[in-house]
């Protein structure tokens, strides 16, 4: 899916934190510098992970935002037995509306090691934005978390009904996998598609694919 440069850069826009955090215990975060990190979606391996973290910052073209430095990261949301366990979480979480644990805790830990910044925007990636949302309500004005005016959510490809702390989102009505599966199919209640984006030949078939923004 084509997610147009002028889109993605609304992305940056969400950056607008001023507050002292402490992503984990006696680790002062610098007030210098905006951090994004992504989260991916399912059946997705690291490699992935890194692709649409990079896919990302490609776009983005610049390393800095407002004269500081603007650093683009991910956080892996593994695979577990070929996908079949990614299913059953998707299935928790898509149609029961949970919130689920599943890796939270490692994914927690893994921006408590790799984040340094007190201003951070998660940016989910299809069932991404399961954990995106969960991370956001775990952490954000939580003690030994993150304040919440420091931290963003940005949704891309969502099958979730909601944006963490009433952040963005992205949703072409061509998302054959949102849209037309997880909205239409299974009869779930799905954010509003908000932009068209027509599908080309070079274009993942489905018009779900992060890494063709």
């Amino acid at each position: 899916m084509k997610y147009k440069i002028s889109t993605i850069l609304v992305l940056v826009l969400v950056l607008l934190f001023s507050f002292c955090s402490k992503v984990s215990a006696g680790v002062l975060c610098s007030p210098n510098g905006y951090t994004i990190a992504t989260v991916n979606g399912i059946f997705a391996d690291v490699s992935d992970a890194k692709t649409n973290s990079f896919a990302l910052k490609y776009k983005l073209a610049t390393t800095t935002y407002k004269n500081q430095p603007l650093i683009v990261k991910y956080l892996y949301n593994p695979s577990h037995l070929a996908g079949v366990m990614d299913l059953i979480d998707y299935a928790q979480q898509g149609f029961f509306d949970e919130k689920s644990d599943y890796d939270l805790v490692e994914m927690i830990s893994d921006a408590s090691k790799q984040i340094d910044t007190q201003k951070l925007l998660l940016v989910g990636n299809s069932q991404g934005n399961f954990y995106v949302n969960n991370f956001y309500d775990k952490t954000a004005s939580k003690q030994g978390g993150i304040p919440k005016e420091s931290i963003g959510v940005y949704g891309v490809a969502s099958p979730a009904t909601r944006v963490a702390g009433d952040g963005k989102y992205i949703i072409s009505d061509t998302d054959k996998v949102v849209v037309d599966l997880v909205g239409n199919l299974l009869g779930r209640k799905i954010l509003p598609p908000n932009v068209h984006i027509p599908l080309k030949n070079d274009d993942d078939k489905f018009g779900h694919s992060f890494t063709n923004i």
